[in-house]
């Protein structure tokens, strides 16, 4: 499993929608399979899982994304896992590295349009 934990300028709303607009450059197969939103204890969260077809293992992987409006902007939290084939060694560990970098580079471009 792989993860990344990072704070962004903007809203939640900002961010989600960049998400979504972006979603499609993590892959040709990829699917938003769920997602919640809400506000506990007065901070606005949001969480979305997608997945992707990984042509090493043969299966999909997954991309768990949480996000919090907090003071300082939005706290990014997001891992990557995926069934693997393999009785003892998880090929799937490459997929979902990659899946996880593909993420991180929009959350990258986003905050340098942001001006981070």
């Amino acid at each position: 499993m792989a993860k990344y934990i990072t704070t962004v300028p903007g809203s939640l709303e900002q961010l989600r929608k960049y998400i979504y607009h972006n979603g499609p450059n993590l892959g040709a197969t990829l699917s938003l399979e769920e997602e919640i939103s809400g506000t506990a204890d007065g901070v606005k969260y949001w969480i979305g899982t997608y997945e992707r077809y990984a042509v090493l293992g043969e299966n999909r992987v997954s991309l768990n994304i949480v996000l919090l409006e907090i003071s300082e902007g939005v706290r990014v939290i997001a891992s990557s896992s995926g069934g693997s084939q393999a009785m003892f060694l998880k090929i799937n560990h490459w997929s979902e590295d990659n899946f996880l970098n593909d993420f991180v580079s929009i959350i990258e471009t986003y905050m340098k349009k942001a001006g981070k």
